[in-house]
């Protein structure tokens, strides 16, 4: 009964095999952690502007990839951190950056301008409002220079057809707005006064669609006017704290120490809208919390969120239908990547064995993991080899690659 079972499992993963929308889809990559090291190239200058302050300002990004991929054009994911608008710096996005490089994915952290003028007065919303438009242009123009790469030398691999945009508490306002805010819009007599002072900005001050954005990543985000977004925009996954007093969960002013600065309608606000005008939308409240950003403070609830974020961009990417999700093999254990080359990252349900037989039946590596795991491959030569994982009184076999 058992062996039928696997046997049904193994129909049903080849059936979801030929669903996958990208070719480097294998059920793992994209959705759990296949890769152990993360390569990051820094100090990449992609623009330099003016703030607010009348002070150039080079602009840089960092791009973190997964350590010996063979794949050729991998799903790329740009972030902007948080920090009001008035602080912060581009690698406060690293251990976002490395969770989702290790999945597969090409991560890329970026510079935008920030408010630069005396905090004291404390910035008024029309200044607030030209420096979000800044950020904007800012991240827009990132992407142009990503996507002007990818079409050249490609020397970051990235897939340009399967673009994500995210960010932290400021940067997800950057983010939301870069991915929705367009050139069908209707502005307030103020920020179409910024959007004009700061043209060109791409997308908006003209109707170029040519790079697409496929999905948000929406971490205590916010969007300054619900009405910007509508049919036509790109999927959402969103994290809120519902008592959020820095950026609000439903509607009200964003605060910096406290004061109000410029309206804001949170996540719950445009979950809603996004229900209501067919846009796919993933809302992740926590409940109870007068927190900001409080998820990310907890490593237990930030892994949740990565992975459940990471979950959201590979049903995408990969088309999967719901066998390959909720079969009994997903569930007892996954691994990656394969071919490998000095180590595999395993993710079992409960403890395990895995033992690597070579092809005379010789077992050449044997390891106990406990809910996961690295194998390390450094001592065995390369070839193909056969992979046997005991998990309590179930054993399955796989083929493994050493190169």
């Amino acid at each position: 009964m058992l062996r039928i079972i696997y046997t049904l499992i193994i129909f049903f993963s080849v059936i979801s095999l030929f669903a996958q929308n990208n070719p480097s889809c294998n059920g793992l990559r994209y959705r759990v952690d296949v890769f152990e090291n993360v390569k990051v190239t820094k100090d990449i200058e992609y623009s330099e502007a003016t703030t607010i302050g009348s002070k150039s300002k080079k602009l840089f990004l960092d791009v973190y990839e997964p350590v010996s991929d063979v794949v050729t054009e991998r799903p790329v994911i740009v972030l902007a951190f948080g920090g009001s608008f008035i602080s912060g710096t581009r690698s406060d996005m690293q251990f976002l950056c490395e969770r989702f490089a290790k999945k597969g994915y090409v991560a890329v952290s970026i510079d935008y301008r920030l408010y630069d003028l005396p905090l004291f007065p404390l910035p008024t919303e029309a200044e607030m409002q030209d420096v979000v438009v800044r950020a904007i242009k800012d991240l827009k123009g990132a992407l142009r220079y990503l996507d002007d790469d990818a079409k050249a030398s490609n020397t970051y691999r990235i897939d340009m057809n399967w673009l994500f945009v995210g960010g932290i508490s400021a940067g997800a306002i950057v983010a939301n707005h870069t991915a929705m805010l367009d050139s069908t819009d209707v502005y307030s007599e103020a920020i179409a006064s910024a959007i004009s002072t700061h043209s060109p900005i791409y997308g908006i001050t003209d109707s170029d669609t040519s790079i697409k954005i496929r999905g948000v990543l929406s971490y205590s985000g916010g969007l300054h006017d619900e009405s910007w977004l509508d049919a036509s925009d790109p999927p959402i996954i969103s994290y809120h704290d519902d008592g959020d007093g820095i950026v609000p969960y439903k509607d009200g002013f964003a605060t910096i120490f406290g004061k109000n600065i410029i309206f804001i309608n949170g996540s719950y606000i445009m979950d809603s809208v996004a229900n209501d005008v067919g846009v796919l939308s993933e809302l992740n409240t926590v409940e109870g919390s007068l927190g900001h950003v409080s998820y990310f403070l907890m490593p237990s609830k930030a892994t949740e969120v990565i992975d459940k974020s990471a979950l959201f961009m590979y049903n995408m990417i990969c088309g999967e239908t719901s066998d390959v999700e909720e079969s009994e093999e997903i569930k007892l254990y996954s691994f990656g990547p394969n071919p490998c080359q000095n180590s595999i990252v395993f993710h079992l349900n409960g403890i395990g064995t895995i033992e690597i037989f070579d092809l005379t039946g010789r077992s050449v590596l044997k390891q106990n993991i406990s809910n996961s795991g690295v194998v390390n491959f450094t001592q065995v030569a390369s070839g193909h080899y056969l992979m046997q994982i005991r998990i309590g009184e179930t054993l399955l076999t796989e083929k493994v690659i050493k190169n």
